[in-house]
């Protein structure tokens, strides 16, 4: 999830995300991170969710407002984290069919309900920011990505954890956001330097939606259609012409091990030897009531053939000015 995936299989009370704040509150964040468990109590841990929330407040004035809000649940999302504990802020912001594709695809509150709580909820310390956000023209529908930080605090030979996590939101009924689908990506301390950056978008083409709203069974269908036709793409011609053919020229990826590429080209230039959803054998989607941004996620192979599963893909879809499906963002993790 918001968290290098590894973490996962090792304790399921490990909510699978984690981001982090600005250059010098992450100095206090050190101080925090190395006290024992009992020490880091619930004033503490209040504190500095709150002080996290402050540098940041006056970066996004640009945002538009439903961007700006969906941005300001994700930071109280990491706040609520830090002051009740990740399995809590967990339960708090999942939707209830929420799904976490770590270390598989798996609906994250009834996974947790089968998993006794830990027994102090403190003692594991996550932190995380979004650096970068997208949301659709109807307002229903967004992302975020950023860089992760965990450390167990309990253990004092613990090794801090660097990741960046990219979650699927969707505003519910009563106006408020909650994670859909979540994914987490492994890395190295390069991470740090992500930590205190303003939050980027994607620029948009001038897609005009059309009067008459979609239907949302169709456009699921239409997208995971989208991931079977590159399949037979990937199988009669090279991966890169595949992804060539169909990435926004501004599309971003996640990699295990890398920090997020960014652009067209630099994607392209890492699938000639890198991880490609080569054969991707989608389980479900999603889309806007505007239909004009979706998401698939599912399971894929990387042989010639794409027999068995190599791991976990999550894809962001956006229409370009012609009302074609482009991938926008595409993180693909390994299976465990």
């Amino acid at each position: 999830m918001r968290f290098p995936p590894k973490r996962v299989s090792n304790d399921t009370n490990i909510a699978m995300a984690g981001r982090n704040y600005k250059s010098y509150i992450l100095r206090a964040s050190d101080v925090i991170s190395n006290l024992r468990a009992p020490v880091m109590n619930s004033l503490i841990a209040s504190t500095l969710a709150l002080l996290l929330l402050l540098p940041v407040a006056d970066q996004q004035k640009q945002l538009p407002p439903a961007l700006q809000a969906l941005v300001n649940t994700e930071r109280e999302f990491s706040a609520t984290s830090l002051r009740e504990g990740i399995r809590a802020s967990f339960m708090k912001y999942f939707a209830d069919d929420g799904v976490s594709l770590s270390p598989k695809p798996h609906v994250y509150k009834k996974t947790a309900r089968q998993t006794p709580a830990p027994a102090n909820p403190l003692a594991r310390s996550l932190y995380w920011e979004p650096v970068f956000a997208d949301i659709a023209s109807s307002g229903d529908i967004g992302c975020t990505m950023g860089p992760s930080r965990y450390r167990d605090a309990s253990k004092a030979d613990t090794v801090v954890q660097y990741g960046f996590f990219f979650s699927v939101w969707k505003r519910q009924k009563d106006g408020t956001w909650k994670v859909a689908v979540d994914v987490g990506s492994g890395s190295t301390k390069v991470v740090e330097e992500y930590f205190g950056r303003p939050v980027e978008t994607m620029p948009h083409d001038s897609y005009k939606p059309p009067r008459k709203r979609p239907d949302q069974r169709s456009l699921r269908r239409e997208l995971m259609a989208l991931d079977r036709h590159f399949a037979k793409n990937a199988v009669k011609r090279s991966v890169v012409e595949s992804y060539r053919g169909i990435l926004d020229p501004h599309a971003r990826a996640l990699r295990d091990g890398l920090v997020p590429l960014v652009g067209k080209a630099d994607v392209l230039a890492y699938l000639v030897k890198g991880t490609a959803v080569r054969i991707p054998a989608p389980i479900d989607a999603g889309a806007s009531k505007a239909g004009d941004f979706g998401y698939t996620y599912g399971s894929f192979g990387e042989g010639a053939k794409g027999k068995g599963t190599s791991g976990y893909y999550l894809r962001i879809w956006r229409r370009n000015a012609k009302g074609a499906w482009r991938i926008a963002c595409e993180v693909a993790e390994p299976a465990e």
